[in-house]
This record gives C-alpha cells, sequence and structure tokens, in this order.
C-alpha cells in the first residue's frame, strides 16, 4: 500500500507533463543540469557551426546605361582588399545589362553567403563569356552550400572540358565533393578516379576529401538505443559511450547519490515518510533524465558528425576555385 502510494505520487507529477507533449522538457531538465556542472563540461563536445540555408533574395536596379566594365579595376581593387560592402554598394548601382554585371553581382553576394541569389546569377552568366568557366563552379559551390546538391550535380554534367584539361579534373573534384554531400558511393567512386594529385591547387582539397570519404560514405555510427539500455543499467554509461566522459560522470555522482539518500531514508524513516518519497522522486527524474540525455546526446553527436564532414567537404570544393581562377 505504502509503495502504491509512493508511485502514485511520482506519476501525478510526471503524467501531466506527458500528456501536455512536455515530457521531453521534464526529462531533459535534469539531464541538463547535470551537464553543465563542474564535473559535466569537463569533456563537453565542441558544437560544430552549421550552415544555414539562405532563402532570401536580393533585386539589383536594372535599366542602367554605365557598363559595369568600366568600373572593373576599382571593383577589383575593394575585392582584393575584401572591402565586401563596399563592393556591394558599387554593383547595386544602374548598370546596362550584361554577363559581367552578372557575374560580380554574383561573386560579392557569395562571398557574403548569400547563396540563393548567388546560384541564380551565377547560372545566367553562358559559358562562352569570359567569365563562363568560373560562374559554372562558383554556381556548383553555392548550390551545394544552400543544399541543393541535385542541381549541383546537374550543373557539373554541363562542363565542357576535355579529360587531360585542368577544368575536367576541377569537375571531378567538385563532383566527388557533391558525391560524399550525398553520400552517393557509385558516383564517388567514378569520380575520384580522376584525381592526379599532381596539380597544386586541388592535390591537397583531394587528399582530404579521401581520407573522409569512408566516414561519410559509410559512418560508423554509434547508436542512441544503445546508450540509453548503457544508461539504465549504469547511470551515465550512455554519455561515456557517446564520447562525454565528464556528463557521464556527473550524472554517475547524481543519481547515485540520491540513491544513496532515497535508500538511506527509507531504513530510517520508512518508505511512507515524505523524506523518502521527495529523495525517491528526485532520484527517479534524474535517472529517467540520464537515460533520455543519454539517448539523445548520441543522436545529436551522429548529426554533429555528418555535419563537420559536410562542412570540410563544402570548403574543399571551393578552395581550388580561389587558386585557378584569380
Amino acid at each position: 500500500m505504502l509503495r502504491r502510494r509512493s508511485v502514485m505520487l511520482f506519476l501525478s507529477l510526471v503524467l501531466p507533463f506527458a500528456a501536455s507533449g512536455q515530457a521531453g522538457g521534464i526529462l531533459g531538465l535534469p539531464d541538463r543540469i547535470m551537464s553543465s556542472s563542474r564535473i559535466g563540461r569537463v569533456s563537453s563536445a565542441n558544437i560544430p557551426e552549421l550552415q544555414v540555408r539562405d532563402t532570401s533574395s536580393v533585386d539589383f536596379p536594372e535599366g542602367g546605361t554605365r557598363w559595369v566594365s568600366e568600373d572593373y579595376p576599382f571593383f577589383k581593387y575593394l575585392s582584393d582588399n575584401n572591402l565586401k560592402q563596399d563592393a556591394l554598394t558599387l554593383v547595386s548601382g544602374a548598370y546596362a545589362p550584361s554577363d559581367t554585371l552578372d557575374f560580380l553581382r554574383a561573386k560579392v553576394l557569395f562571398s557574403e553567403s548569400r547563396f540563393s541569389t548567388a546560384s541564380r546569377l551565377f547560372g545566367k552568366v553562358p559559358l562562352s563569356s569570359s567569365f563562363g568557366h568560373e560562374a559554372l563552379h562558383y554556381r556548383v559551390v553555392s548550390l551545394a552550400s544552400n543544399g541543393d546538391f541535385q542541381e549541383a550535380a546537374r550543373t557539373l554534367d554541363q562542363n565542357p572540358y576535355s579529360p587531360g584539361e585542368r577544368g575536367y579534373e576541377l569537375s571531378a573534384l567538385q563532383g566527388a565533393g557533391i558525391a560524399l554531400l550525398r553520400a552517393d558511393k557509385e558516383e564517388w567512386d567514378r569520380r575520384s578516379t580522376c584525381f592526379t594529385y599532381g596539380d597544386y591547387a586541388m592535390a591537397e582539397s583531394e587528399r582530404i576529401l579521401k581520407e573522409i570519404s569512408s566516414s561519410l560514405l559509410s559512418p560508423s555510427r554509434k547508436r542512441p538505443g544503445v546508450a540509453a539500455a548503457l544508461s539504465a543499467v549504469v547511470p551515465g554509461a550512455g554519455k561515456v559511450y557517446a564520447g562525454r566522459l565528464g556528463e557521464g560522470v556527473a550524472a554517475f555522482l547524481t543519481v547515485g547519490s540520491l540513491g544513496a539518500i532515497t535508500a538511506e531514508n527509507w531504513c530510517r524513516h520508512g518508505l511512507s515518510d515524505w523524506r523518502t518519497i521527495v529523495a525517491g522522486t528526485l532520484c527517479a527524474t534524474f535517472y529517467l533524465g540520464n537515460i533520455y540525455g543519454s539517448y539523445m546526446s548520441v543522436s545529436v553527436e551522429n548529426d554533429e558528425r555528418i555535419a563537420a564532414g559536410h562542412t570540410v567537404v563544402l570548403y574543399h570544393i571551393h578552395l581550388p576555385l580561389r587558386y585557378i581562377f584569380r
């Protein structure tokens, strides 16, 4: 009877949150408390910055009579000195429509990470233009940075290069990077066979992509369910499995201490005493929070690992362009 009353009291505290869809919140709170303790912060992993997709659109004035090529030297000066805002102001003027104008506007927006409009403007530059090849490859990076991997791959299929040409290997490098982002092993194998590692502008990027290819194509992911089961058996063990030793130790000490306090009060005052009930409720809440937190830690860690790999890929399909198109 006494045991049933204790269980009912605990359920009366938890079930209202579960019924309102806030179970994750009440279970996540004790996990955050344990993780933010001094011990829990010892081995906390750094969360990589995730690329936020750009969905904004930028409109430029049209109908001018002045050719932007007349101001190209000044634009080049601003660009070379990293004066992005000044360069954007310059190309925002009312110039006569031209391929050069589309390209310069796209280049400035690209440097500002405004990939949506940049990719659209790069796409307006024909391959016959003096900026055509550069625009094609920058468009690939813009689309990939915005998460449109399929369109980026289709853009690369337009490349006009023949085997043996520098642009052919550059297309292979970018195509291999897109394959990694899409986790397409067959396309990766096809593209990466074109790597020669002999061009200074691409050699390092080719080596880096080769090194991380196995982790992106066949990632050895830890399982959230295993982490939860481990923490159910030994509090904090799931956090250690997730690679967060400090948080695991904090969870073990917290749940263990509350369990010891509950047992002591049970022995001294009995199961029905308010001190036993309060300590037991706290212990159960932190115990369940430790299981929930372990499950979420592995899920987040898997996502972070892939996001970090994607960041590396995006960097290395862009880096060679800085050396090839100067």
